[in-house]
């Protein structure tokens, strides 16, 4: 199996433990894999594996960013898939232009490389579990309000049967607040 890469922000460590204490108070058995707060991220773009070997060119490209840091809220528990029976259940955040921004600078700097990204809309999100396996839902999801700052996003390098399962090859960091 070949590796896969995927850019994205790694959430803070204390705020991941904040959302998986959340999503563990949920006694959420529905779902065949609880994400560990150690990968707990924002995809920005998914890049799969690096069929035409053009990870270098990506790291150098990615390093010609330049934007300022930002904060992101946490916006309550949504979910993909049929709302009964949903394939993943993630922390939404609340709008975020700065954020948009940075999802649309990164695959500016991809498009007119070989890569087959992943073509649907960006949702910016945290997965908190994933693949259904049957149950019921909590009746609420009770989950604190929480805010951080976003100071770098990374390359991932994909590892399934490791914890954590992504690691960071290459940090990028973002300018002062602004």
């Amino acid at each position: 199996m070949s590796t896969h890469y995927f850019i994205g922000i790694r959430i803070p460590q204390q705020i991941a433990q904040q959302l998986g204490q959340a999503r563990d108070s949920w006694e959420l058995s529905t779902h065949k894999r609880l994400t560990p707060p150690a990968d707990m991220h924002i995809t920005l773009v998914f890049i799969g594996e690096d069929r035409f070997g053009e990870l270098q060119e990506i790291a150098e490209r990615l390093g010609k960013i330049d934007q300022a840091s930002f904060r992101l809220q946490i916006a309550g528990v949504k979910t993909f898939g049929n709302p009964e029976t949903p394939r993943i259940v993630y922390a939404a955040l609340a709008d975020n232009t700065k954020l948009m921004n940075l999802q649309q600078a990164v695959e500016q700097q991809l498009e007119t490389l070989e890569l087959s990204t992943d073509p649907k809309p960006f949702v910016p999100h945290i997965t908190l579990a994933s693949r259904w396996k049957g149950g019921s839902l909590p009746a609420s999801w009770g989950l604190e309000e929480m805010a951080f700052w976003v100071d770098s996003f990374s390359l991932f390098e994909i590892h399934p049967q490791e914890t954590p399962r992504y690691r960071e090859i290459q940090t990028y960091s973002l300018k002062g607040d602004a």
